[in-house]
């Protein structure tokens, strides 16, 4: 097995003592198995990588650590690695000032690190671990009492994807916002409910779900409508991880409860 970029989501066979290892650039991930046990090691890149490969390797060129996990499962060699969200709702800070001028709309192009999940095959088929491939800092959002434990993120809102690197460890999430009210719109951080979007796998790019927000005001409800197709920007999407928490379409309370800080109003 020797894959680069979206390949390394393919399925692969782990034969009994063999060492797979999947290698992005800020961490890489190694699997063993031996007998009916599976040992998983995650560790952070020294050096950051051009683009993400998977392999196996010799067990004797496995890394040295006390920090291996052990897993039991009695099935079949063949295992899924996965790309999935995080698990939390995640506050992303942009990198520069925007305001969004009333009546005015516009899109952005969100890049949100995934997590790496492995998963067995089979008629019992069962989720192995999952492992940040980017560390994010812990954060709050919201008042004391109906607030989020949120991860942090400091990134780029992309006004073009051509300006979006091709990765395979970063999902997309296309994030369309309309200023439907007389006030300005600004955008010093910005809530997301992750765990509510699914990931779709094309050939050059991971996908989140589309968003449509219309913001009515300080003072009303923001409406968001979480698009459940596959984003629209790159043809022959398929999908690969569903939302931790699945969510309908407009008028959501739980999301207009979140939207209420949507840009920290």
């Amino acid at each position: 097995m020797q894959k680069t970029g979206m390949a390394v989501w393919d399925q692969v066979e782990i034969a009994q003592r063999q060492c797979a290892a999947w290698r992005f650039p800020l961490r890489s991930i190694w699997v063993e198995r031996i007998e009916s046990e599976w040992h998983a090691l995650s560790l952070p890149e020294k050096g950051r990588r051009a683009e993400a490969r998977s392999m196996f390797i010799p067990r004797t060129q496995k890394p040295e650590s006390s920090q291996w996990r052990h897993y039991l499962h009695r099935e079949s060699g063949l295992v899924q690695p996965t790309p999935v969200l995080p698990d939390r709702p995640i506050v992303v800070r942009p990198d520069r000032s925007l305001t969004l001028l009333p009546g005015q709309s516009t899109i952005f192009f969100l890049e949100i690190p995934v997590w790496f999940r492995l998963s067995t095959v089979g008629p019992r088929a069962a989720r192995i671990f999952e492992e940040p491939l980017c560390v994010l800092t812990r954060t709050w959002f919201g008042d004391p009492v109906t607030g989020d434990l949120c991860w942090g993120l400091a990134a780029r809102l992309h006004h073009s994807i051509d300006s979006v690197e091709t990765s395979a460890w970063i999902a997309v999430c296309p994030l369309m916002i309309e200023n439907d009210s007389d006030t300005d719109l600004d955008f010093e951080k910005i809530c997301l409910h992750v765990e509510n979007l699914s990931i779709f796998r094309g050939t050059l790019r991971l996908w989140a779900n589309s968003l449509n927000v219309i913001f009515k005001g300080p003072d009303q409800a923001t409406q968001i409508e979480i698009v459940h197709t596959p984003p629209g920007f790159e043809q022959g999407l398929i999908l690969v991880s569903a939302a931790r928490q699945p969510a309908a379409g407009w008028n959501i309370r739980k999301t207009f409860g979140m939207l209420k800080y949507f840009t920290d109003f």
